[in-house]
Parts: structure tokens; sequence; C-alpha cells
């Protein structure tokens, strides 16, 4: 059953994109894309970089606070390892298996490096939601928001709004509530017989709450900057950093919905949307978004050696 459902969350991703193409000039998005400024793309992946490590720190700054002295490279390559893997799953789930990464290149218990990921994480959803609003006021003053585009990023933002906040019920509420959500998981219902470590584990960071909103500002501005970058390597000229700085996690909302893998098809869409409200041609925006999904991979492949190698005990 699970391996049906990721085959027709693949199809559903390859079936959008493919909408897309149609309504497109496929030789029009080429054309663009062969005038990529190089200089602009790398700075695009260097500030992608910036943000891995920028998320990395923060994995590793709340394991010392639960007493955890670990080398900051093995939880960069861990979380990376993580990262690839979120790439090519629905909602990106794939990056929770960056604990189990973890165990194998540290010790550190499955527990304790969720404890240290599912908080943040729920966290950082909650905070994307209110920068999604932000992002549609943004646009509003600039031009009229398509009922389309407004039905899917309110999906996209109630769905994470609603996961933000029961990863925060599940990590800092009553014992008892939370093995309830737990059990109910496909992927988490492992943790319940070790309910009490993660709870430990998870009140432990409640205290470092401003610390992880600091971390995540100075991520969110490294994320506008890849995407600011992106959009110099393709001419746009049109589009501020603030307004990048707020698109970001508007579009990025619809990688998370789990429809297909990564959101692909509906990120696409939704990029060519937005851009077509600030007069950017379509095929640009489809150029864009190619340039955001290669940028990523092409970074997140530092993670590859590591998935690999650890591929065989994620798999016991």
């Amino acid at each position: 059953m699970k391996k049906k459902r990721i085959l027709l969350q693949i199809i559903a991703g390859f079936v959008i994109i493919a909408f897309i193409l149609n309504k497109l000039d496929i030789n029009e998005v080429i054309t663009v894309l062969r005038k990529t400024n190089l200089f602009y793309f790398i700075l695009a992946c260097a500030s992608y970089l910036c943000l891995n490590l920028v998320l990395a720190y923060r994995l590793n700054y709340l394991l010392t606070k639960i007493g955890y002295n670990v080398k900051f490279p093995q939880v960069f390559l861990s979380h990376m390892g993580g990262m690839i893997v979120g790439d090519i799953t629905p909602g990106r789930g794939g990056y929770f298996l960056t604990p189990p990464i973890l165990r194998k290149k540290t010790g550190i218990r499955i527990t304790d490096g969720m404890a240290c990921i599912f908080a943040p994480q729920g966290v950082e959803f909650i905070l994307k939601v209110g920068g999604a609003f932000a992002a549609l006021l943004y646009i509003s003053r600039n031009a009229d928001i398509n009922e389309t585009i407004l039905a899917s990023v309110s999906l996209g933002a109630v769905l994470l709004l609603v996961v933000g906040i029961l990863m925060l019920i599940i990590s800092w509420n009553d014992e008892k509530l939370t093995s309830k959500f737990l059990h109910r998981l496909p992927f988490f219902n492992k943790f319940t017989e070790k309910l009490s470590f993660f709870k430990e584990r998870s009140i432990q960071i409640k205290n470092s709450i401003n610390a992880i909103l600091i971390l995540y500002l100075i991520g969110w501005i490294f994320a506008a900057l890849q995407w600011y970058n992106l959009g110099l390597s393709l001419g746009i000229t049109g589009l501020s950093f603030f307004a990048f700085f707020l698109l970001h996690p508007l579009i990025t909302i619809l990688m998370f919905v789990p429809v297909s893998p990564a959101g692909l098809g509906l990120m696409e869409g939704g990029v060519i949307a937005v851009f077509l409200l600030f007069g950017i041609p379509a095929a640009t925006g489809l150029a864009f978004s190619i340039l955001v999904r290669v940028s990523i991979l092409l970074v997140d492949l530092i993670g590859l050696k590591t998935i690999l190698s650890s591929v065989k005990d994620l798999s016991e």
C-alpha cells in the first residue's frame, strides 16, 4: 500500500508538470535557461549552502543543550543526508530520517535527535505560514490575487499550520495526549514506546525557543538571498530582495503538500502564477522554478554519500 501511494504521488507530480509544459512553449523556457548568468547562479547555491549551515548549526546547538558533545561536520553531513531524501519525498518528510543517520554517525539516540528536530520544525512551519500571509498582503497591494492561487496557498498554509501546532503539542504537552497523536502517525508511531525519552529531551530544548527563532530568521534571509540571486541570474530585476523574502515562504509552502515528491509541479505552478501577477512571463517563472530545484539538488548532493552509506542501517 505504501509503495502504491508513493508511486501515485510521483505520477501526480509528473502529471502536473506535463500539464504546465502543455500550456507553455518549451523552446521559450529553454531559451530563458540558456541565458542564465552563471555567477549569480553560483551565488544562489552558496546562499542555499549557508542556509543549510545555519540549520545544521541549530541542530548541533540543540544537541549540545541536551548534553551531547558532537562535532559539527558530523551533524552537518547527517543533516544534508536528510535534506537530499527530503528533496524526493512527499511533504519533504524524508528529512526525518536525519536522527537515524545521526545515530549511525555519532551514536546519538534516535529519540534525542528527533527531539532536536521535531519541535523546531513545528515552529518553522508556523512561522512559514505567517510569512506566507504577509506575502499575500504584499501581493494584494500590487495586483489582484487569483482565486486559484489563493485557494492553493490557503490549503497549503492551513495544512502546514495544523501540522506545526500538532508538532508542538506532541513535543511540549501532556504525555498521554502526545502518545495518542504519535500512535496514529505512520512514521512516528515507532516512538511511542520511547516517548518518555523524547518528551524529556523536547522539554529540555523548550527554553531555547529564542535561539530557534533567531536562527530561523537568519536562515530565512539566506533562503531569500538564494531566490534573489536566481532571479538576477535570469535577469529578473522587477522583484526586490524584500519581495523574494516574502515570496519564499508563500511558494515553498506548496513543497510541503504531500501530493507529490517535495511538491513537484505544485511549487512550479505556484511560481508561475505569482510571477505572472508581477508581469513576469510564465516561461521565466518555470525557468526560475527549475533553477530552484537544480540549485537545491546540487548542494544537497553533499549528503548523498552519507545517505548511501546509511541505507543498510536505515532499512533495518
